[in-house]
């Protein structure tokens, strides 16, 4: 009669949680004699016939056991035939099977000898072998050591896993001579990222080792200010808008604090409003200004601006280009541009940002239209199109004739200077045009006549118009494929004579008239002598100090470069930033920023080098013997006395008269004063380096100082350190710099044991014995965060805090919290449910599945990490892993989940008003799994990704990774001959249920399948990558309703999940037991560490599966907690 299934409890259900009591003393009593008497006799009837030396199937050879001692020594072996045994598999049915009390018998008297091993050694710490650090762990300490992901063991080997599987083990973690290599080069890497900057070590987001590197960092960070404090004008009108019009409970309201508020500058919001407020004149600039903010209505609602408001900013930006200086080149290409010069260039440029400049009243401007096209339009586009010229008085100005010269079309964007030009550049009259083609125009515009004075300009190619005006030229599609490639040239003037205080605001448009005069790109005429120009000149000084043409100036190629030829340097122009927009704090903040760009990049040394080159090479200035002593390269071109006799020269090179052998001009002119200011300027920021420099290596140490004691974490030995500072000068001996010879030492720092590794100091006695402070803060930081403590849990390591078991309770809670306790979420359950390899080991054809790629990818593998650091951090259930109703997606994972998830997401993500980008990809929690199909870890995308094969799905995987992995189920492997299914379903005949049925149909191979297939079936609603579906990639109706071992019926994941909780939890809780204590204490979970298996069961059990349980136990445990010493 086969036996299938024996009711014995549990091997340790009785023993007491803290070592407690034995329960069968008889068999206890018995335990030398137990293996001969009972154990062995029922093997050899039943058992050696298939488990012998010859044979030994499922890889069990029973003849090598002969004493209790062999059963502790394989207990987990024994735990299996336990196992089977009670589960009735094994004998097979085929063979003589024993009676039920033999049975139980037997499985007593094993549940014996292993009890009083576990009791008898209960808290036994083990042996814990010194390891190197994981190539995670590394990771993570780097990253939390400098604040940076470098990632240094990216390229190392994956590393192989020991004790429960997991590969923070000692048994694993060796060191080989190819491995030390590659920490020699992964912590040089590390360095490399160092910069000093004045304030100190700093790591940057990449390696910082050359010129271009460090310029790139500490350019960047100034850009990134000016960028994020830019000044956005039409907001600021909107806010003053509102504060004019702000309700009574807001009266009292300062405009610095609507400004702080609105979160704008509350400096340049001020001077924002009492511009808009002094704007009382009836006439000119401030009168224009001050009738569009008195025209703009009382606001409606919180966003809407009024076309009111929008013309006021018009009106302003109009102006601003108008009145401020024009843009200037200020980078430049070219060999012959002496940088000394261009320096004051640019000085006198960033000057001049808030300034009015006299210089745009201007009484003559040539308007060039945009290029005409012949092309045809298409269904949208008219095939007329129109030129508009639109003329408007502006500023109070009087009557006003605008002259326009002998208009032409031409492929220049120039008025042709003789013949051969008008020849060269297809130069077409507009008169003669328009008489050919639009004769009706030419004729409305009366070309040759003076509207105002018969003495004027007759010239009959040109025409008169009195402002203001709109002046349409048609475009034919006959016309355009004419003039096809060609522009109109407008040479517009205003005549002083016949307009003594005209003026006006002209722009030439294609298609689309402006709404208003205040159109960006217009161009202002005015007689520059006129009553209303000289209005005009007065208002346009406070005008243009509120609103400069410029805030700042950063290139949009070069950045912050001063706009030297092949010469590197740097030029600072953000004057009216400084000055109108930041606070007190904020300046600091940038000129700090400026001083690390300057420092970093030694810019004046740099500048001074690269002038010397240039001087050389590219003008030939220092082409003379007596220059012969100058070397860009030379160590000693700082030198001071070096610098003295350059300058000396270089003024006489220039021709420049000095008072005997002194640096002093005779008679002082802008050339001297500009060579002078750029030789005081090279030694001052030489000082201010060489000062810099000193300070920067003090604080530079004590940086270092404080980076070993967080990676040796724990405190220096006074030898340590000053190994590691003669280590310091030495590498400055040798002539490295401050900064170089510090990375040699973070090098260093990083290659010592004292950091790649973790070992246990032991006490030179037998015994166990407490772990130190440090230890203790070592292994749970590694437990719970695979990386280094953080300065908190040192500081309560350094007060001795930790042999405080509440102060230790305190410090895991909180680190629970932290999100770091996402590294055990992704290294915990990612190596025991097998899926953390996955992006490296991906199973599934990524070519068979549209939209399967690397974004997706990283998604998938994600998304368990996520949802178990919320369940931890919430503390839920262990349950909750089998049946939680939520999970957290991105758009990627959003998208490829469809239906009731991507719908919620896209609903949070419109709520947030976010848009999906390379910089935003935001992650929301979803619900409603089980109505999807889903719920827990099962019905992640990664567990059924991982567990497919190929272009297709796997119930064979799915299911053995449900019963082995998840519920610690043991199968013997599998025989090599296992014929294999259809890599596609495309390529089968049948459904995959059915090729599953036909492989079982052997009894042999049924003794297995029988356990798992059922529940990967259940599975077969999701394809190889984790999609809903209904059919097959053929095609084929999906039947996901399985038959489960214990004979119940489950259609899909979330009762399958049902199954395993009512039916299966306790081996499910028993198997997370273990893999969980297994990875705290870093190694294999030995027999007398049963004892607290039990008591993480049974705490699990009262208090309702709580995660919080798992972890308090095992960290309150003696194995966590102690240490063995040395035996003798």
């Amino acid at each position: 009669m086969k036996l299938t299934h024996l009711l014995l409890p549990s091997i340790f259900a009785p023993l007491i949680a803290f070592g407690g009591s034995r329960t069968c003393s008889k068999a206890d009593a018995a335990v030398p004699d137990l293996y001969q008497q009972q154990i062995a006799p029922y093997m050899q009837k039943y058992c050696i016939e298939c488990h012998n030396n010859t044979e030994a199937k499922g890889e069990l050879d029973l003849t090598k056991f002969h004493a209790a001692t062999d059963v502790i020594n394989s207990f987990r072996r024994w735990n299996h035939v336990i196992e089977f045994i009670r589960q009735g598999e094994m004998p097979p049915e085929e063979s003589l099977q024993p009676t039920i009390p033999e049975s139980n018998g037997v499985v007593e008297a094993i549940r014996s000898i292993l009890l009083e091993e576990a009791r008898r050694n209960a808290g036994d710490p083990g042996v814990i072998l010194p390891r190197r650090l994981s190539n995670t762990e590394f990771n993570h300490a780097v990253r939390d050591l400098t604040g940076i992901d470098i990632r240094p063991t990216r390229d190392f080997p994956a590393d192989p896993a020991g004790g429960e599987g997991f590969d923070n083990t000692g048994e694993a973690l060796r060191m080989s001579p190819s491995l030390l290599k590659k920490y020699l080069t992964a912590s040089q890497l590390v360095a490399d990222h160092m910069v000093l900057k004045p304030d100190g070590m700093f790591f940057a987001p990449f390696p910082v080792t050359s010129y271009n590197e460090r310029k790139k960092l500490t350019e960047q960070a100034i850009i990134d200010f000016y960028t994020s404090h830019d000044i956005r004008i039409p907001d600021y009108l909107d806010a003053a808008w509102r504060y004019r019009h702000r309700s009574s409970g807001q009266s009292d309201m300062s405009p610095e604090q609507w400004a702080f508020a609105n979160r704008l500058s509350p400096s340049y919001f001020k001077l924002i409003w009492s511009t808009l407020g002094e704007t009382n004149e009836a006439h000119g600039l401030s009168g224009e200004l001050h009738r569009l903010w008195n025209a703009v209505p009382p606001p409606t609602d919180a966003t809407t601006r009024p076309t009111e408001l929008l013309a006021l900013s018009d009106f302003i930006e109009t102006s601003r280009q108008l009145l401020s200086p024009a843009p200037r080149d200020l980078i430049r290409s070219n060999a012959g541009n002496w940088p000394i010069s261009h320096l004051d260039f640019r000085a006198t440029v960033a000057a001049a940002r808030d300034q009015f400049d006299p210089s745009n009243l201007k009484t003559n401007v040539l308007l060039r239209s945009p290029r005409i096209s012949a092309r045809r339009p298409n269904d949208n586009q008219p095939a007329s199109q129109t030129l508009i010229l639109k003329l408007d008085r502006v500023f109070n100005t009087g009557e006003t004739t605008i002259w326009v010269n002998d208009p032409v079309f031409s492929t220049a964007d120039h008025l042709p200077r003789n013949d051969k030009e008008r020849t060269d550049h297809k130069v077409r009259s507009l008169r003669q045009i328009l008489e050919q083609y639009a004769p009706e125009t030419a004729a409305q515009l009366q070309f040759g006549v003076s509207t105002t004075d018969a003495s004027a300009d007759t010239n009959p190619q040109s025409l008169a118009v009195q402002v203001p005006a709109t002046i349409e030229i048609p475009l034919s599609l006959e016309m355009r494929e004419q003039l096809n490639g060609l522009s109109l040239l407008l040479p517009c003037r205003i005549d002083p004579g016949t307009s003594p205080n005209g003026g006006a605001l002209i722009s030439l448009t294609l298609n689309d008239a402006p709404s208003t005069a205040w159109n960006p790109g217009s161009s202002l005429l005015i007689n520059p002598n006129g009553d209303a120009a000289k209005q005009l000149a007065s208002d346009a000084a406070s005008f243009c100090n509120a609103f400069p043409n410029a805030f700042f100036y950063v290139d949009n190629d070069r950045g912050l470069a001063a706009g030297f030829h092949l010469v590197e340097g740097f030029f600072r122009d953000d004057r009216p930033l400084v000055q109108k927009v930041l606070t007190e704090a904020q300046n600091a903040e940038l000129d700090q920023l400026w001083q690390e760009l300057n420092f970093v990049t030694e810019s004046s040394e740099t500048l001074l080098r690269g002038f010397v080159w240039f001087e050389r090479s590219e003008r030939e200035v220092l082409h003379d013997q007596r220059f012969d002593f100058l070397r860009p390269e030379d160590p000693d071109l700082v030198d001071a006395a070096k610098l003295a006799k350059f300058e000396k020269l270089y003024l006489d090179r220039l021709g420049v008269k000095r008072k005997g052998d002194s640096r002093d001009a005779e008679s002082p002119d802008h050339k001297s004063q500009m060579i002078h200011a750029f030789f005081d300027d090279i030694r001052a920021g030489l000082m201010r380096q060489h000062d810099l420099l000193q300070t920067a290596e003090q604080q530079g140490l004590s940086d270092l100082k404080d980076f070993t004691a967080r990676a040796y974490r724990r405190p220096l030995s006074d030898q340590e350190w000053s190994e590691l500072t003669d280590l310091y000068r030495d590498l400055r001996t040798e002539g490295q710099t401050v900064e170089a010879s510090l990375r040699g030492v973070i090098t260093a720092v990083l290659m010592s044991p004292q950091f790649s590794y973790r070992y246990l100091e032991a006490p030179d006695q037998p015994g166990t014995f407490p772990l130190t402070d440090h230890e203790l803060a070592d292994r749970l930081s590694l437990f719970l965060w695979s990386s280094i403590p953080d300065p908190e849990l040192q500081a309560a390591a350094q007060a001795g805090q930790l042999h405080d078991e509440e102060q230790l309770i305190a410090q895991l809670q909180r680190m629970l919290q932290d999100e770091r306790v996402n590294a055990f979420a992704t290294e915990f359950f990612g190596q025991w449910l097998r899926y953390r390899d996955y992006l490296q080991k991906d199973p599934v054809n990524a070519d068979a599945f549209s939209g399967y790629n690397d974004q997706l990818r990283q998604a998938i593998f994600a998304e368990p990490g996520r949802l178990v650091t919320h369940l931890i951090q919430t503390d839920a259930p262990v349950t909750s892993l089998l049946n939680c109703d939520a999970t957290f997606v991105n758009q990627a994972l959003a998208r490829h989940y469809g239906g009731e998830i991507q719908q919620q997401f896209d609903s949070q993500l419109k709520q947030a008003g976010l848009r999906v980008s390379d910089d935003v990809d935001p992650w929301y929690m979803v619900t409603g799994l089980q109505s999807e199909g889903r719920g827990g870890l099962l019905g992640t995308a990664v567990i059924l990704t991982k567990n497919s094969a190929g272009e297709r799905t796997s119930p064979v995987k799915r299911g053995f990774w449900t019963v082995h992995h998840l519920l610690g189920q043991h199968f013997p492997p599998p025989p090599a001959e296992v014929p294999e299914l259809p890599k596609s379903e495309k390529e089968a005949t049948q459904t995959i249920r059915q090729l599953l049925a036909a492989h079982v149909a052997d009894p042999q191979c049924a003794l297995c399948h029988k356990h798992f297939d059922g529940l990967g079936l259940a599975m077969e609603g999701f394809d190889a990558v984790g999609r809903s579906r209904t059919k097959d990639s053929a095609g084929r109706i999906i039947d996901n309703l399985a038959e489960l071992p214990n004979g119940e019926n489950a259609r899909g994941i979330p009762e399958l999940a049902r199954y395993i909780e009512q039916h299966r939890k306790q081996e499910f809780v028993r198997t997370l037991s273990r893999r969980f204590l297994g990875y705290a204490l870093g190694r294999s979970v030995k027999l007398s560490d049963e004892p607290l298996l039990m008591e993480m069961e049974l705490k699990l059990e009262e208090n309702n599966d709580r995660v919080s349980v798992l972890f308090e136990t095992v960290v309150r445990s003696p194995q966590f907690r102690m240490k063995r010493g040395r035996d003798e």
